[in-house]
């Protein structure tokens, strides 16, 4: 005669614990899954070494200009012309924003950020793509005067440029500001403003640099209406990498 084993027996209690060991495994490895999928979404900016930023930022025609208070008259000043879609820019970004942000922060240097679109098409005026987008949500952002977000922000899109530039829109840049420590009421002005903005103001600094160099590229040093190296520094083995020290010395 078969046997019916009872399910409250002991060898039941096993069973039954068995399938809620199985279960906690497989919410752990959804759990896993769901926490990877959010560090490598676009979307999110993940585990971020944020910078702190001695500087003040100011927002006018076109340039973000950052300096310190320990600037005094006769601070060399430069343009600093570069657009977000652009690889060379992010290189030139990662090879000297560390010494560019200690000559600002100690008063050797004032910087005027001017942001192009060249990149997303021969019309500037009328691009929708993202380095449009990134110029009227970084422009912006600007406005409020947050240079430690500001700071930040530009350097992880230009880190993370690959990335980014392939998804983000406006919305995307400003919730990474959010993530970053911006106010409500800024992420919601960056969040509001009108991509026209982004090719206003591209136009006013690709006008400038065509005005005064006679072609347009990024990126680009500009002093005195003059390139950064100068033909003389190249001679001297100076290149654009150089171009911090070339400034300052």
């Amino acid at each position: 005669m078969s046997k019916v084993t009872d399910p409250n027996a002991k060898g039941g209690n096993g069973f039954i614990w068995g399938v809620g060991v199985l279960l906690v495994i497989i919410a752990v490895v959804i759990g896993y899954i769901v926490w990877n999928g959010k560090q490598s979404s676009p979307n999110t900016l993940g585990d971020v070494d944020v910078q702190d930023v001695n500087m003040s930022m100011e927002y006018n025609d076109g340039a973000i200009t950052l300096k310190s208070e320990s600037a005094k008259k006769g601070t060399p000043e430069v343009d600093l012309y570069e657009d977000f879609s652009c690889p060379h820019c992010a290189e030139l970004a990662q090879a000297t924003d560390g010494d560019m942000k200690k000559a600002i922060e100690d008063g050797k240097l004032i910087v005027h950020v001017r942001t192009l679109n060249f990149l997303d098409g021969k019309e500037i005026e009328t691009q929708e793509g993202y380095s449009t987008k990134a110029v009227a949500a970084m422009s912006e952002l600007s406005k409020s005067g947050d240079v430690k977000t500001y700071w930040n922000l530009r350097d992880y899109m230009l880190q993370n440029q690959q990335k980014v530039a392939t998804s983000w829109e406006i919305e995307d840049i400003a919730d990474a500001a959010k993530e970053l420590g911006a106010d409500d009421d800024v992420v919601k002005s960056m969040k509001d403003v009108d991509i026209k903005q982004g090719n206003k103001v591209a136009k006013i600094n690709y006008d400038k640099l065509d005005k005064e160099t006679g072609s347009v590229s990024s990126p680009r040093i500009v002093k005195d209406g003059k390139d950064v190296p100068s033909e003389k520094d190249k001679k001297a083995g100076k290149n654009l990498g150089d171009w911090v020290e070339i400034v300052t010395k």
